[in-house]
């Protein structure tokens, strides 16, 4: 009996010891595939963003970059031109000696949005790139649908993404991909300009200067009653633009 009991307990150990081998394989691809695939790396002189988040990340920058100088807008109509450069009208009358109404009535979910349609063939891209990547080092991967969401918060922004994949032995299912951003205080700043806008006629950009003096936020009263309103972050250089034309007065009214 205690030769058996000792074979046994030989077996048993070797069972334990397949089985933490087994764990440990598994855990490193895990941490492998998390690395070489969601996580940013950084090589060079500069920051370089690697992989399927580094793809979505510069993709959404893009996006920003572009749409920010026209208020949200992917192809703006609705506009004001000022030295060539087109403002969208975010609140608008076309009457005299009236206060405007505001065109968005939803300000950070039009921004929202916007973004989504511009990064939606990238983000594709970028996960076709990062499976077929990981495909070329071997491992084996089972892809599934893609869908997406851009948010914003404060201080940041936040790209869900759901895309069931299998990798080796690893599942993953949501990908919640960030950055930080000023982009929420800038569409918090002209929510405000524009109630200012549709109630008085004008805003009290002082004010905004005071609480808020990592921005610069400058506006130019034009001829036709139309004023342009223009926003920039100091330590970003991110861009927000706007029109509104609101309690115009016909041309030689002396107010």
């Amino acid at each position: 009996m205690k030769m058996e009991d000792k074979s046994w307990n030989r077996k048993g150990v070797r069972a334990q010891v397949t089985i933490f081998v087994i764990v440990a394989i598994v855990i490193v691809s895990v941490i492998l595939v998390f690395f070489l695939w969601v996580q940013p790396n950084f090589l060079g002189d500069g920051p370089k963003r690697l992989g399927f988040e580094g793809c979505v990340l510069d993709a959404v920058e893009i996006a920003i970059t572009d749409l920010g100088p026209n208020a949200g807008f992917v192809n703006p109509e609705f506009i004001y031109n000022h030295l060539g450069i087109k403002y969208p009208y975010l609140c608008y009358t076309n009457e005299y000696y009236k206060t405007c109404t505001i065109q968005v009535p939803f300000l950070k979910q039009h921004f929202e949005e916007g973004v989504e349609q511009k990064i939606r063939d990238s983000v594709n891209v970028c996960y076709s790139s990062a499976i077929n990547d990981l495909k070329s080092r071997g491992y084996d991967v089972v892809s599934g649908d893609v869908n997406y969401e851009f948010i914003l918060e404060p201080g940041i922004y936040r790209v869900e993404i759901e895309a069931p994949t299998v990798i080796g032995g690893a599942r993953f299912q949501k990908f919640n991909i960030r950055s930080n951003s000023p982009l929420y205080n800038m569409l918090i700043i002209s929510t405000s300009i524009l109630q200012f806008e549709s109630e008085l006629g004008d805003s009290d950009l002082d004010s905004i200067r005071l609480f808020y003096p990592e921005f610069s936020v400058n506006k130019l009263k034009q001829g036709d009653g139309t004023t342009v309103y223009t926003m920039k972050s100091k330590l970003t250089g991110d861009e927000f633009n706007f029109a509104s034309r609101s309690l115009a007065w016909p041309a030689g009214y002396d107010v």
